[in-house]
């Protein structure tokens, strides 16, 4: 049996296709390896994958810090070490939404989840890729991002009234509070992101729609409008905020003068399609 991991830096959507091509789903935390060490790898999958480990014959795992050849290697070892006759992928998640997306075909690949990244991808490789910097220097217009920019527009007392009761209401914070939770938690991208779901059912209001168009807008500047040819190659966008905000980036796409081919919130779907076919 094949297992399949997506793993953002808030929950890891696992889904595992039998022998006869059903499929089966769960989700644990998020398994980023900048933030999870082996004992933390080995907690969730006993506790929270109710698997059985030795059926599973390959391992492919996409996971956000797995761009870097060291993480690679560390998350590999710990799933060899708890999967002990699965053949290990390991592979980033911008590459997994690359598969899911355009399955063999070129394109632009865009994340706007708990975090934001893109790349260029040729149908087999990512070819071109403006780095990601992580949630305290980048991750523009992600799910951290829009926490950033929302909280500083609070505290700011930049809301409009109607605006700050309903903020209010949903999140009554602190200054003391909120400082504690980013400075002395352990997954402060993770808390921070949690305030962009205020946007999900309140973004036609005309402040936060500028708030949200001006992050996608500097997203497409920087991480977009730098590849050579752009404009020449499908542009396709995976992750919670393109598909919860999708209205607003299919604007801000229009302003560029792009169009957007593909929203997919998650790409799971598209990763079980490429690797079913593994399946005689």
């Amino acid at each position: 049996m094949i297992l399949i991991a997506d793993s953002g830096s808030t929950k890891t959507h696992w889904k595992l296709i039998k022998t006869d091509k059903s499929t089966e789903s769960h989700y644990t935390r998020g398994l980023n390896p900048y933030f999870a060490d082996e004992a933390t790898y080995v907690r969730v999958l006993e506790n929270d994958l109710p698997l059985d480990k030795t059926l599973i014959s390959r391992l492919y795992f996409y996971g956000s810090g797995c761009g870097a050849e060291k993480n690679i290697l560390l998350v590999r070892q710990f799933l060899e070490t708890y999967f002990p006759n699965a053949k290990v992928e390991v592979y980033g998640d911008l590459f997994g939404a690359a598969r899911a997306l355009l399955g063999r075909k070129p394109g632009i690949v865009c994340i706007l989840g708990t975090g934001s990244v893109s790349c260029v991808y040729d149908g087999e490789k990512i070819t071109d890729a403006i780095p990601s910097l992580g949630f305290i220097l980048g991750d523009d217009a992600g799910g951290v991002s829009l926490g950033k920019e929302l909280l500083r527009a609070y505290f700011y007392r930049k809301f409009p009234p109607d605006l700050a009761i309903a903020f209010e209401e949903k999140f009554f914070i602190t200054r003391d509070e909120l400082l504690t939770k980013v400075y002395h938690t352990p997954s402060p991208n993770a808390y921070l992101a949690t305030f962009a779901s205020f946007l999900r059912n309140n973004y036609n209001h005309p402040f936060l729609h500028e708030l949200v168009s001006r992050c996608f807008r500097s997203f497409f500047t920087d991480h977009i409008m730098v590849y050579p040819d752009h404009e020449k190659m499908p542009l396709v966008f995976t992750g919670s905020v393109s598909s919860n905000l999708k209205d607003i980036l299919y604007e801000v796409a229009d302003e560029f003068g792009m169009t957007i081919y593909k929203i997919m919130k998650e790409p799971m779907d598209g990763l079980a399609e490429f690797h079913s076919l593994e399946i005689d």
